[in-house]
């Protein structure tokens, strides 16, 4: 959420175009869902395998966990190609 906030800060203060900043908003709200999802998925698993180890609920834990990894990485991909080229004109602008 922190990060979240900050990569929308940073697009609203570098003056990005609105449909940027929406789609930095959009990946970050992916981010946040797929982590909510994530916990949901770990806690239906926990239910029903009863605390004992089972090898399909490892995938299912694992698959999850891994939607959230690809889609933070995909969030933080999108933030960069859109915040860091204005972010160094900036820097570079005030030097």
């Amino acid at each position: 959420v922190s990060v979240c906030a900050l990569a929308i800060g940073l697009s609203v203060f570098l003056h990005l175009q609105a449909v940027e900043v929406a789609v930095i908003a959009v990946t970050s709200g992916l981010v946040l869902a797929l982590e909510l999802l994530n916990t949901a998925v770990e806690s239906v698993v926990d239910l029903t395998v009863e605390q004992k180890y089972h090898e399909l609920a490892k995938i299912a834990k694992d698959c999850a966990a891994g939607a959230v990894l690809v889609s933070a990485l995909v969030a933080l991909l999108v933030a960069a190609m859109l915040i860091l080229p204005p972010l160094f004109e900036l820097i570079l602008s005030s030097l």
